[in-house]
């Protein structure tokens, strides 16, 4: 793996591409970024902010997500390491990684495939997010409540998982409810977490480390049925 020695800045990035594809990223629905060997952000395509502010981005997101910043600073804390490994293990082998993670608003289920891509013989990965499948939410799905309460935990927390978002009971431990206007705002006593499902289903490997059953347990994402377990 070799670094560069010029300046690095999001135009030594897309140098590092051919022409057609640093103009398809440009012209891409959906969103996409450049991560240098130290995982810094080399650049981000016109999508990446465009889906950001539809989807009411907090007004930390530019900086946090600004060229330069670093890329695992914008990850749950209980998905950092999972995500800095394999993109440096993809780094250091010149393989790609193919992960999906579901990304879902308030009023719709949404998930995507994240495809990463070794470029410039080791110089940087490239970054790209497509949507799989859009859809409405399950009648009857959303919690409402009024008083937070049976949410917080004994240090004053809502544990809200990072990958679907729901929120567990303080009350029930095993049950994460799905409650959109804390989706649209997330309340300033959440905490990241990772409920037991996405554990299962979408992290088999932190499931190992943890010691969680593999056996499903009936809840599932937003609408959609119960997801086999799969590698990253």
């Amino acid at each position: 793996m070799r670094t560069l020695d010029k300046q690095r800045d999001s135009s030594t990035f897309l140098s590092l591409l051919e022409p057609e594809l640093a103009q398809h990223l440009a012209a891409r629905r959906d969103a996409a970024c450049g991560l240098w060997p130290d995982l810094t952000i080399a650049y981000v395509n016109p999508a990446w902010a465009r889906f950001a502010k539809d989807n009411g981005a907090s007004n930390g997101f530019p900086d946090r997500w600004r060229e330069g910043a670093p890329f695992l600073e914008g990850v749950g804390k209980p998905l950092r390491e999972y995500y800095r490994s394999h993109l440096m293990q993809a780094l250091q082998s010149a393989l790609p990684w193919v992960s999906e993670y579901e990304c879902s608003s308030p009023k719709l289920f949404r998930l995507y495939r994240m495809d990463v891509t070794p470029v410039g013989q080791g110089q940087a990965l490239l970054v790209m997010h497509t949507r799989l499948a859009q859809l409405p939410h399950a009648p009857g799905l959303a919690r409402e409540p009024i008083d937070p309460t049976p949410y917080l935990d004994e240090h004053g927390h809502i544990p809200q998982c990072m990958h679907c978002r729901r929120v567990q009971r303080a009350d029930a431990k095993h049950q994460w409810d799905w409650v959109p206007r804390w989706v649209e705002r997330v309340p300033e006593s959440a905490t990241g977490s990772l409920c037991t499902n996405c554990i299962r289903t979408r992290y088999p490997e932190l499931a190992k480390e943890l010691g969680e059953s593999l056996e499903p347990d009936g809840h599932a994402p937003s609408n959609q049925p119960t997801p086999q377990p799969r590698s990253a």
